[in-house]
């Protein structure tokens, strides 16, 4: 290309460029350093396609070094691509939150930040959402999303404003998964296999959350001191606590003839436990109970049976991960206390006592 031609398409320090002989648009720029011109090739022979390539490239670089932007000149797609990026790629719930990202962009299409201050345009949104058919709290989730990355990239100092983003409340649905009776408990119990039986006992012995237990690993398991910390070491407590717990004397029972060389406590032919919903389901039909009957079912069992058995709201919460308020700073600690969970702990032994059969074969380990 002669010195002085004109550029067919230019973006800030970048322009489209063809190698002689190449049919493919290339992303072009002058490297100070080597005093060269670099190319890269977009993979497109289309001129509008490689444009729009461009600006996007352009856009995700100014989000990463771009300081005190205004909310005017910063577009959805690029604050997206660069929360994405930074942020989302890390979250166990990236793929959900992709999709919610996804129907902003639907809708928003090339608005920037500032667009969003169009409270109208807003409600118009969430209606567009529940067109979609995504319940109320999905849309909720969605909205959530959507404020959470602009409240991030305006905490880090990329965008200097942010618009107000309207979020309805949660709707409080009942629990997932009804409570069980003792003798529910029991049938169910007896119909399960192997690796549904121990993660009953798990649950009904802890009071944790599913992934919890179908992730416990035995160096969680202090059997000397007596605890199960159900948030291993190195994971970052999130808001679904996962506290210490007491190893009580039935789980002691169970656990300690086991095969403690195995990656996870719960096993099945060999491999980690990841969904435990079909199990689950299989036993069920064998003891004749209701689907309304979940693995959640197991924690709300839990803390039913506490607070029929007397135990204080806050010791309930403790055992159950919830937050304590005042309690954050002694939290560390507190496990190594004689009297810890004391009451909560006496409560779960004597549901399982009293839940899970005598006469019902051992748990061998689940190879």
């Amino acid at each position: 290309m002669p010195r002085y031609q004109k550029r067919a398409f230019q973006v800030g320090d970048y322009w489209l460029d063809k190698r002689p002989g190449s049919a493919a648009w290339h992303r072009t720029f002058y490297d100070e350093v080597a005093k060269q011109t670099r190319k890269v090739s977009l993979g497109t022979s289309d001129e509008e396609e490689a444009k729009a390539k461009l600006l996007e490239f352009v856009s995700a670089e100014r989000m990463k070094t771009g300081r005190d932007l205004s909310s005017e000149t910063v577009t959805l797609k690029s604050l997206w691509k660069e929360y994405q990026a930074s942020h989302v790629e890390k979250l166990r719930s990236r793929q959900a939150v992709k999709i919610l990202l996804r129907y902003w962009l639907e809708f928003w299409g090339d608005a920037t930040v500032a667009d969003l201050r169009d409270i109208p345009k807003q409600e118009e949104f969430r209606e567009w959402l529940a067109a979609k058919g995504l319940s109320h709290n999905s849309v909720v989730r969605g909205l959530e999303v959507g404020r959470a990355a602009i409240n991030r990239a305006w905490k880090r100092g990329i965008v200097r404003d942010r618009p107000y983003i309207e979020v309805p409340a949660m709707e409080q649905g009942p629990p997932m998964g009804r409570p069980m009776e003792v003798e529910e408990i029991r049938r169910l119990y007896a119909a399960a296999g192997d690796h549904i039986r121990l993660f009953l006992i798990l649950m009904l012995g802890t009071g944790a959350r599913n992934e919890a237990i179908t992730t416990l690993t035995w160096p969680q398991i202090d059997f000397e001191a007596g605890l199960i910390e159900l948030n291993p070491k190195g994971r970052k407590q999130t808001s679904k606590r996962r506290p210490t717990v007491k190893l009580l004397p039935f789980l002691r029972e169970v656990l300690e003839p086991m095969d403690k060389t195995t990656p996870f406590v719960l096993m099945f032919r060999g491999q980690k436990v990841g969904h435990i919903n079909k199990g689950l389901r299989a036993a069920l039909r064998r003891a004749h109970l209701d689907r309304q009957i979940t693995a959640y079912s197991c924690r709300h069992t839990v803390a039913r049976w506490l607070r029929r058995e007397g135990v204080q709201p806050w010791e309930t919460a403790m055992q159950l991960g919830h937050k304590v308020a005042g309690f954050s700073m002694t939290e560390i600690y507190a496990a190594w206390s004689p009297d810890y969970l004391e009451k909560s702990s006496a409560a779960l032994e004597k549901l399982l006592r009293a839940a899970i059969p005598l006469d019902a074969p051992p748990i061998p380990y689940a190879r």
